[in-house]
């Protein structure tokens, strides 16, 4: 019998008060390799209140992309810096060639309630930095484009 055990005859048994744990190990063996696996794929969404424009098409998939927040925090792809270390990390990130030697586009996203003056100090950081191709990313204007 599965979980009792003889005590001192043939017709006597007591109850194993034992855990078998094994089948837990298994479980959280099989959770933890399905997390190691959908970890990576899994991107994390900054939320920002982009600003709507009707022909916004720019796919931003294949440069580095820098947003503005409203809490005067700058995300450079998926790292997160202060205004005043911008400068410094963001060269650093832009000295990397792309995979075909050339450097790669710029895309600049800003919170519509970002302060103007803030968005012209990230632009001028970048273009002294070098930056030559450089996007603004906007939210497709669905209400606009229909009515054309």
């Amino acid at each position: 019998m599965i979980g009792v055990r003889p005590k001192n005859g043939p017709d006597e048994f007591e109850g194993i008060a034992e855990i078998n744990v094994t089948p837990l190990v298994d479980v959280f063996l099989v959770l933890l390799v399905i997390f190691m696996i959908t970890a990576p794929v899994i991107k994390t969404a900054i939320e920002m209140g982009l600003p709507r424009a009707q022909t916004a098409q720019t796919d931003p998939s294949q440069g580095i992309t820098v947003k503005v927040m409203p809490d005067r925090t700058i995300w450079i792809d998926e790292e997160r810096v202060t205004m005043q270390a911008f400068p410094d990390r963001f060269r650093a990130i832009w000295a990397q060639l792309g995979p075909d030697k050339k450097p790669r586009p710029v895309f600049l996203a800003a919170d519509k309630g970002v302060p103007y003056g803030e968005v012209v100090y990230v632009l001028d950081e970048l273009r002294a930095a070098g930056v030559e191709d450089l996007g603004l990313l906007t939210r497709k204007d669905l209400e606009q484009s229909r009515g054309k």
